[in-house]
Order: structure tokens, then sequence, then C-alpha cells
């Protein structure tokens, strides 16, 4: 009999027995066996199993900077992310991969979690950031990041009918010559 759900049966075997299937519930379980002779005599014992059910919760996860929003956009070429992440049991770990470039690792911390200096590729880049519990049950979140790189002009070169050229990337000075 287990006291700890109600249920019992009948073992099969005399000598040496067996019983299969016993239900279990989460926690402690006394199961109590009775063994009787056919004089009516009895002899008892009992065991404890613990039983801890498995871990099928997958563990939950935000990001929270620099946006709580699914997208953002910048200028430069890396970005840091970072956020929470919980478990009924425990996060294990959070991970990051950035799909655009292939770049990927593992976050600093797991229920307050950071990554820094994400590398970024002119474009979008989706960045999936996923918490991984011990049971290895796992969420993500994904945050698409928009990198417009500055665009820099080449400088430029002397040419005839030119002089001289001078100034700078953003400010050239051509200086032409009339014949």
């Amino acid at each position: 009999a287990n006291a700890a759900n109600g249920t019992s049966g009948t073992a099969s075997g005399t000598t040496s027995w067996s019983k299969s299937a016993i239900s279990l519930v989460a926690g402690s379980n006394i199961i109590t066996v009775t063994a009787s002779d056919s004089a009516g005599n009895k002899a008892t014992d009992t065991l404890t199993v613990t039983y801890t059910a498995a871990d099928t919760t997958a563990p939950s996860i935000a990001i929270s900077s620099p946006t709580t929003g699914s997208t953002y956009s910048t200028s430069s070429g890396t970005i840091n992310i970072s956020g929470t992440a919980g478990d009924n049991v425990g996060v294990s770990a959070v991970t990051w991969a950035n799909a655009a470039n292939g770049t990927s690792g593992t976050a600093s911390g797991t229920t307050s979690w950071s990554i820094s200096q994400i590398s970024l590729q002119k474009g979008t880049n989706t960045i999936a950031v996923a918490a991984t519990d011990s049971a290895g049950n796992t969420s993500s979140a994904i945050i698409t990041v928009t990198y417009t790189a500055e665009e820099t002009v080449a400088p430029m070169a002397a040419q005839s009918p030119a002089e001289s050229v001078s100034g700078d990337n953003t400010n050239p000075v051509v200086t032409i010559k009339s014949p």
C-alpha cells in the first residue's frame, strides 16, 4: 500500500515476490508491504521512496536592453544586450546567436544576464537569446537589430586638369587649373 496516494495491490510470488507499476506521487511515498501465511500470521515492513517528477517546464526569458521591443536600429557595429530569465527549478545557462554573421556565445549571468559587444553585420541581424534549465528545457527571445553603417567616402586622387586635391573624406577640396 502507498500511503501517499492510497493505492494498494497484490504482489506476485511467495518467498520471492515483486510488484511492478506502483503509482508514486512527487515527494515522499511510504510503501507498506504486508506478508501473510495460511495460518493468518502477518508481518509488515515499510520503505520510503522519494520521487522527483521530471522538469518539463521551460524557463522564461526577456530582453530588457537596449529595448523591450522586438526591433532596434543602430549605426554602431556592436551591440550590448541584457535581460532576465527564470525557471521553476533554475536557469543553468543563457546563450546567444546572431544568424546574420554566425557569431554566438554565452551570456554573463543567468537570472539577470548581459552580453557585451555582439558584432553586427551591415543590414538585418536576428539575434536569438536562449535560457536553458538543467533538464534541457529551453526558451528563446529574439531581437532583430538593423545595423546601418555610416558611409565613408574614399579620398579623391588628383587627375588632370586638376592640379591638387586637399581636405578630408567629408569635405574634399579640388583645385582646378585652367589651361
